[in-house]
């Protein structure tokens, strides 16, 4: 299981995006704008963060970038319906993107990539 931060602006996307994650078993955080994702940092350290790149008060790659020292460990899976960034334009710009995916967002593929990205879950040894 992940913490998986979810930033979307899009109310029925991000309930989408949440109920997909947690029937994945993950544990969700939820922020519509930039600044909520930022304070959702601060209180949580989550392993894999979704982000929408265009929110409402502009790009989510400050989140990103935010993440990069807050949460360094955190991977980031964009997910954009714009054209901005064809070209991969987005990995130099956050040092944590690892994937972006492209709405319509098929849910299987965004639970494969999350599995994909977060950490393994932690091997618990029997006592013998």
């Amino acid at each position: 299981m992940a913490v998986v931060l979810v930033l979307e602006d899009d109310p029925d996307l991000q309930f989408t995006f949440c109920e997909a994650l947690e029937d994945a078993g993950h544990e969700v955080r939820i922020a519509s704008d930039n600044e909520q994702a930022m304070n959702e940092l601060r209180r949580c350290a989550p392993d894999v963060l979704l982000l929408d790149l265009m929110v409402a008060g502009g790009l989510s790659t400050d989140v990103a970038n935010y993440a990069g020292y807050s949460a360094p460990d955190a991977e980031v899976i964009f997910v954009t319906g714009s054209g901005l960034f064809p070209k991969g334009e987005l990995f130099s710009m956050s040092r944590n993107a690892r994937l972006v995916l492209r709405k319509p967002v098929d849910l299987r593929e965004l639970i494969t990539m999350v599995g994909h990205v977060a950490p393994a879950p932690m091997a618990v040894s029997a006592a013998g």
